[in-house]
């Protein structure tokens, strides 16, 4: 069994994905971590904040062709610093082609080995499984996800703030579904999951059901 879960920045999906990998017992993917990882390693390189509008695309370059699924560490990637950035560098066709073909080796390895896989992200019911045997598309308004991550890092810093989360998902949610390459869209053949007033527990529920009802 295939399973293709996309949507927007902290809609639920990644929770939604972990949990039916556990129950389905199914290898996930979160592929989100690759470009968080990709922007990680490239921020580590410079030592020092990117400037905004300009990316070192040589560097970039050698940082993904040297690339693997080692070490997504989602501790260590979950600052938003790297899913801003990830954002950016995921217009790059150079990019995600590179990332592409890390997913889809994925894919057909543990399809052999495991019989099937979960993955997690925003082209993969489009572009990286696209005759998955269930697609789910999770999201929820951005004030709704906005207050989400205000709770979940506000624990961690309390710096943070409401209104730079809430207008950093704005800009997110506009790079995801505008970019060239691999826009964030809900797929015809999708089931969309509103998780504005749903709990985990409760997205999870709907979405076993429609595993078990197909």
């Amino acid at each position: 069994m295939k399973i293709a879960i996309d949507g927007t920045a902290a809609s639920g999906k990644g929770t939604l994905s972990y949990h039916l990998s556990k129950i389905l017992k199914l290898p996930r993917l979160d592929t989100g971590l690759l470009y968080r990882k990709v922007a990680y390693l490239y921020i580590k390189s410079l030592k020092l904040m990117p400037p905004r509008n300009s990316i070192n695309n040589s560097i970039l370059r050698i940082i993904v062709n040297d690339f693997d699924l080692n070490d997504l560490d989602p501790e260590r990637l979950k600052h938003d610093t790297y899913g801003n950035f990830a954002s950016k560098i995921g217009k790059l066709d150079f990019v995600r082609n590179k990332l592409k073909k890390l997913q889809i080796s994925f894919v057909e390895d543990m399809t052999k080995r495991k019989g099937g896989c979960i993955l997690d992200g925003r082209d993969i019911g489009t572009e990286i499984l696209p005759n998955a045997d269930f697609k789910f598309y999770v999201d929820a308004p951005v004030k709704v996800r906005a207050k989400r991550r205000f709770e979940q890092l506000h624990s961690l810093d309390k710096s943070i703030e409401f209104k730079k989360i809430l207008l950093d998902l704005e800009k997110r949610d506009n790079t995801d579904k505008s970019r060239k390459t691999s826009p964030l869209i809900i797929s015809k053949d999708s089931i969309v999951l509103d998780t504005e007033f749903l709990n985990p527990q409760q997205v999870l529920k709907k979405a076993l059901y429609f595993i078990k009802n197909k």
